[in-house]
Protein backbone atom coordinates (compact mmCIF):
# COMPACT_ATOMS: atom_id res chain seq x y z
CA UNK A 1 0.00 0.00 0.00
CA UNK A 2 1.59 3.33 -0.70
CA UNK A 3 1.65 5.93 1.38
CA UNK A 4 0.03 9.92 1.30
CA UNK A 5 1.61 12.33 -0.33
CA UNK A 6 2.71 14.98 2.65
CA UNK A 7 4.02 17.37 0.27
CA UNK A 8 7.19 18.25 -2.26
CA UNK A 9 9.93 20.52 -2.13
CA UNK A 10 12.71 22.10 -4.45
CA UNK A 11 15.10 24.41 -4.70
CA UNK A 12 18.01 25.90 -6.54
CA UNK A 13 21.19 27.69 -4.58
CA UNK A 14 23.83 29.75 -6.29
CA UNK A 15 26.76 28.14 -4.52
CA UNK A 16 28.41 31.59 -4.65
CA UNK A 17 26.08 32.51 -1.80
CA UNK A 18 28.28 30.26 1.03
CA UNK A 19 31.47 32.25 1.72
CA UNK A 20 34.73 30.60 1.46
CA UNK A 21 35.71 31.77 5.45
CA UNK A 22 31.81 30.51 6.77
CA UNK A 23 32.66 26.77 6.13
CA UNK A 24 35.65 27.04 8.17
CA UNK A 25 35.58 25.09 11.08
CA UNK A 26 34.04 26.31 14.25
CA UNK A 27 32.36 29.39 11.79
CA UNK A 28 28.97 30.12 13.97
CA UNK A 29 27.17 29.51 10.24
CA UNK A 30 28.76 26.52 9.73
CA UNK A 31 28.13 24.91 13.32
CA UNK A 32 24.14 26.53 13.56
CA UNK A 33 22.88 25.20 9.71
CA UNK A 34 24.74 22.07 9.29
CA UNK A 35 24.90 19.35 11.33
CA UNK A 36 28.10 16.57 12.77
CA UNK A 37 27.23 14.44 9.71
CA UNK A 38 26.95 16.98 7.38
CA UNK A 39 30.60 18.26 8.39
CA UNK A 40 32.08 15.19 8.51
CA UNK A 41 30.78 14.47 5.10
CA UNK A 42 32.07 17.98 3.62
CA UNK A 43 35.34 17.22 4.96
CA UNK A 44 35.90 13.85 3.41
CA UNK A 45 34.93 15.93 -0.16
CA UNK A 46 37.59 17.10 -2.96
CA UNK A 47 35.37 20.57 -3.11
CA UNK A 48 33.75 20.62 0.66
CA UNK A 49 31.75 23.87 -0.90
CA UNK A 50 29.78 22.18 -3.04
CA UNK A 51 28.66 19.61 -0.76
CA UNK A 52 27.40 22.44 1.39
CA UNK A 53 25.58 23.97 -1.34
CA UNK A 54 23.70 20.47 -2.42
CA UNK A 55 22.93 19.95 1.34
CA UNK A 56 21.97 23.67 2.16
CA UNK A 57 19.46 23.13 -1.15
CA UNK A 58 18.14 19.74 -0.12
CA UNK A 59 17.68 21.06 3.58
CA UNK A 60 15.18 23.85 2.30
CA UNK A 61 13.51 21.46 -0.70
CA UNK A 62 12.37 18.89 2.86
CA UNK A 63 11.41 22.08 4.19
CA UNK A 64 9.21 23.27 1.55
CA UNK A 65 7.89 19.65 1.58
CA UNK A 66 6.82 19.60 5.51
CA UNK A 67 6.10 22.73 6.14
CA UNK A 68 2.69 21.96 6.36
CA UNK A 69 3.02 21.04 9.69
CA UNK A 70 4.16 24.99 10.62
CA UNK A 71 7.71 25.03 12.00
CA UNK A 72 10.24 27.82 10.98
CA UNK A 73 12.98 26.84 8.82
CA UNK A 74 15.60 25.59 11.15
CA UNK A 75 18.56 24.45 9.26
CA UNK A 76 20.50 22.48 11.69
CA UNK A 77 16.90 20.28 12.54
CA UNK A 78 17.51 18.90 8.97
CA UNK A 79 19.85 16.94 8.18
CA UNK A 80 20.61 15.60 4.64
CA UNK A 81 23.64 13.04 4.68
CA UNK A 82 24.44 10.07 2.20
CA UNK A 83 22.90 6.49 3.27
CA UNK A 84 25.30 3.45 2.88
CA UNK A 85 24.91 3.22 -0.64
CA UNK A 86 25.94 6.75 -1.33
CA UNK A 87 22.41 8.30 -2.26
CA UNK A 88 21.09 10.69 -0.69
CA UNK A 89 19.12 10.45 2.65
CA UNK A 90 17.01 13.54 4.73
CA UNK A 91 16.07 13.46 8.53
CA UNK A 92 14.34 15.98 10.54
CA UNK A 93 15.69 16.47 14.40
CA UNK A 94 15.00 18.55 17.69
CA UNK A 95 11.41 21.04 17.20
CA UNK A 96 10.83 20.34 13.76
CA UNK A 97 10.49 16.63 14.17
CA UNK A 98 8.43 16.85 16.81
CA UNK A 99 6.12 19.55 15.23
CA UNK A 100 6.25 17.14 11.93
CA UNK A 101 5.39 13.87 14.13
CA UNK A 102 2.75 15.82 16.00
CA UNK A 103 0.65 16.43 13.23
CA UNK A 104 1.72 13.31 10.29
CA UNK A 105 3.00 10.52 12.98
CA UNK A 106 5.93 8.47 13.07
CA UNK A 107 5.78 6.65 9.79
CA UNK A 108 7.25 8.55 7.42
CA UNK A 109 9.93 8.82 4.61
CA UNK A 110 11.75 11.62 3.53
CA UNK A 111 12.95 11.44 0.00
CA UNK A 112 15.54 13.85 -1.57
CA UNK A 113 17.85 14.42 -4.75
CA UNK A 114 20.33 16.30 -5.15
CA UNK A 115 22.85 18.12 -8.09
CA UNK A 116 25.26 20.75 -8.56
CA UNK A 117 27.79 22.37 -11.10
CA UNK A 118 30.06 25.20 -10.82
CA UNK A 119 27.06 27.78 -10.23
CA UNK A 120 24.27 26.23 -8.54
CA UNK A 121 23.10 23.16 -6.33
CA UNK A 122 19.89 22.00 -6.96
CA UNK A 123 17.33 19.29 -4.65
CA UNK A 124 14.17 18.16 -4.93
CA UNK A 125 12.76 16.77 -1.59
CA UNK A 126 9.23 14.57 -1.47
CA UNK A 127 7.76 14.03 2.29
CA UNK A 128 4.95 11.23 2.28
CA UNK A 129 3.15 8.53 5.15
CA UNK A 130 4.16 5.07 5.26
Amino acid sequence: MAGLLIGIGTDLFRISRIAPQSVAEGDPFLMRAYTEAERAEADGRAVPIFHYAACFAGKEAVYKAISGCGVEFCPGEIEVTEDGDGRPAARLLGKTKERFEEKFGCQYALLVSLSYETEFATAFAAAETL
